[in-house]
């Protein structure tokens, strides 16, 4: 009867324990709602990408397109941007030399902004080591064949991961996730700023807590993008198949989540096991999120190994609905967004081959209109 009643409360125990381990921690970690994917009308279509021919123009890292300007991020030269002209596939000049004077760095992020300033194309750029802004006028750069920055300010030390112009003194600035202690990490998090007084104006709280004990920062990590009028940033989750959508205006987020996949206790559970890649990258238009998937377990890493072939592109509206899944013929392992020629760009990370998708062939608009039509013939029938 002891033995019995023992081995009852220890199952008792397993069962707590699992329980307790497993229980969905959404509302207790996330700091809005979260959907699930209506993907019951998307359309999956294989699709065939076109090259880029380069005739002297060699692109490397990642890159950046505005019509014909192909914009190439790489640190191993003495400068951190080359431009290349799509049309001839000739090399137009390297840009903002590496270094340490008064107009260079050591260090600079990759684009993830293009924005008009007048009729210029223009980026920020942030050095960490010399705290400084630079705001690079692409436009100026290329007609005067040499690097003009418009503006060089002295900007407070903070790990800025995007930064994106909201206004011609305002920038919107992700706070990465970084660690306090050795088992606390915080949460990352939204500032918008001013540039001329470096003002915090509001905070924007992806999560419901500042900081995590025994938390993975890598857990955390997303791809962003601003919607081109700045109302909304989407981020693209690593290691859950989740789109986060920010309103900028009110700051809610709310979480747009594949079905029947991992809540957000998947990411606290103290495991050796590599947990899965979902979302690896993510770039928009004013119309529609593009999001690279991968959903397998994580690669090996290694330089010698080389970037996996990435061949799975979603696609949804901003409210994320998603009207696509495209299967490419090549990898899109990092893609940008042309709205000028309307076409989504990558280059291949293994080859340094440049191609791109023609998203005119897509039709967009219509599957958009057909799936809120099914989805209106939907609500009609259940009620």
């Amino acid at each position: 009867m002891k033995r019995k009643i023992f081995n009852s409360t220890l199952l008792g125990i397993v069962i707590g324990i699992f329980v307790c381990c497993t229980i969905n921690k959404d509302k207790e970690i996330f700091n809005g709602e979260i959907q699930y994917i209506d993907d019951s009308h998307k359309v999956i279509k294989n699709i065939t990408s076109r090259p880029v021919l380069m005739s002297d123009g060699i692109p490397t890292g990642l890159i950046a397109v505005y019509d014909s300007l192909l914009i190439c991020w790489n640190s191993e030269r003495d400068h951190f941007f080359n431009i290349i002209n799509l049309d001839t596939g000739k090399e137009i000049g390297n840009f903002c030399e590496i270094g340490r004077g008064p107009r260079e760095a050591i260090s600079v992020n990759c684009i993830v902004q293009l924005f008009k300033k007048e009729n210029d194309i223009c980026t920020y750029l942030w050095a960490y080591n010399e705290s400084r802004l630079f705001l690079w006028n692409i436009s100026q750069s290329i007609e005067k064949r040499k690097t003009i920055y418009d503006t060089i300010v002295d900007y407070e030390k903070n790990r800025y991961f995007f930064l994106f112009s909201l206004s011609e003194d305002e920038l919107f600035v992700n706070r990465p996730s970084d660690y306090l202690a050795i088992d606390e990490i915080t949460m990352p998090f939204y500032e918008k700023r001013t540039i001329s007084t470096q003002a915090i104006l509001q905070d924007y709280r992806i999560y419901t807590k500042a900081t995590l004990l025994n938390g993975d920062i890598g857990n955390f990590y997303t791809w962003d993008v601003m919607k081109s009028d700045g109302s909304k940033i989407a981020q693209a989750m690593k290691r859950l198949p989740q789109i986060n959508i920010l309103d900028t205006h009110t700051g809610d987020v709310i979480g747009y989540r594949i079905k029947n996949s991992n809540d957000f206790s998947h990411l606290l559970l103290d495991t050796d096991v590599d947990i899965e890649i979902h979302y690896i990258n993510i770039h928009a238009d004013n119309n529609y999120l593009y999001a690279t998937y991968w959903g397998k377990e994580p690669w090996p890493g290694r330089i010698e190994d080389g970037f996996p072939f990435v061949n799975i592109i979603h696609i949804f509206d901003w409210n994320g609905k998603q009207l696509y899944e495209l299967i490419t013929d090549q990898s899109f392992f990092h893609i940008w967004v042309d709205p000028v020629r309307n076409r989504l760009y990558t280059i291949n990370m293994n080859t340094d081959e440049v191609y791109y998708l023609d998203l005119n062939e897509l039709n967009l608009l219509h599957a958009k209109r057909m799936i809120h039509h099914a989805s209106f013939s939907k609500e009609r029938s259940e009620r």
